[in-house]
């Protein structure tokens, strides 16, 4: 191939890549499903599970997308809530986390399934004075799922290693 023949055939290759934007857009969605999208603990945890528990664990990974813009939910990094890791048997307002109002830190709390589904569907009125603004789903089976999937999810051994 001769040296005008190699140029036009870069230049053939790099128009076919994908824009600097693309790539970009790429990448955000990459980092903002986190491990998740690359089959992180959820693949480990998935085989563990009947079909029907995947079903729920796969419902209740889609609804903790917003939970992500938050809470670093596999390792123990602080956003602008805490992160999850461990989250399940902890006393809420016990993790490293400088941000915790009073009222979450004096609620007495011990997180589990019942209290972090009460906590999702109106967390002012599970705990008044907490200053977590968003809530979960408002009921029903959504609840069961996100809650199902991050009982899995942050009590994972593999999840606490990143």
């Amino acid at each position: 191939m001769n040296p005008t023949n190699q140029v036009i055939s870069a230049k053939a290759r790099i128009g076919s890549m994908p824009s600097a934007a693309a790539v970009f857009v790429g990448f955000a969605v990459l980092m903002i499903l986190g491990t998740a999208a690359c089959g992180g603990p959820e693949r480990e945890i998935r085989k563990t599970l009947s079909e029907s528990e995947r079903e729920v664990f796969d419902r209740g990974q889609r609804l903790s997308t917003p939970c992500w813009s938050c809470h670093d939910l596999y390792g123990q990094q602080n956003k602008v809530g805490p992160y999850l890791a461990g989250l399940y048997g902890r006393a809420a307002g016990s993790a490293q986390y400088p941000g915790y109002s009073k009222a979450i830190q004096e609620s007495g709390v011990i997180w589990d399934e019942g209290t972090l589904r009460s906590f999702l569907v109106d967390p002012a009125g599970f705990i008044p004075g907490t200053t977590m603004a968003a809530s979960g789903p408002r009921g029903g089976s959504d609840v069961r799922a996100l809650v199902f999937y991050l009982k899995h999810v942050t009590s994972n051994t593999v999840a606490r290693q990143n």
